[in-house]
């Protein structure tokens, strides 16, 4: 088999891993609730408001944390089964962005939210994606 080489390193242990993610799911999170202050603080029609709201704290920070331990898991099942584990996680990284916007466009307007609250919703998977994804895979380091 050949060696091959990345250009972001890979990460050899699980300490490695679990402050990548840590670091990753912290700024995904601060991203999020910043997105959704400007939000609320420009007062646009999101349309859902009260406790099945998924703009508010709670449940920005339990998905981006969720999203956290799953990005960590599948890094760490490619890094074991695979050659490749940065490339096929970016790919992967990528499927999963594009499924996890599949509800925001079909459900998210059955539950309330306008077509405002969806755009939100959009910016905030990005904001909690991008860094998520960089620090897990070593593009970004603290």
């Amino acid at each position: 088999m050949a060696t091959l080489s990345s250009r972001y390193p890979v990460a050899t242990t699980g300490g490695e891993l679990a402050r990548r993610t840590n670091r990753g799911v912290f700024v995904g999170v601060i991203a999020a609730l910043v997105v959704s202050a400007i939000v609320t603080a420009l007062g646009l029609d999101l349309g859902v408001s009260g406790p099945q709201s998924p703009f508010g704290a709670i449940p920005i920070v339990t998905s981006t944390v969720v999203s956290g331990v799953g990005a960590a898991v599948a890094y760490a099942a490619l890094v074991r089964f695979t050659d490749r584990p940065v490339r096929n996680f970016g790919a992967l990284s990528a499927a999963v962005f594009v499924a996890m916007l599949v509800p925001v466009v079909a459900i998210a307007p059955s539950l309330g939210l306008t077509a405002v609250g969806q755009a939100a919703l959009v910016v905030i998977h990005v904001v909690v994606a991008a860094p998520l994804v960089a620090f897990v895979a070593g593009a970004v380091s603290l």
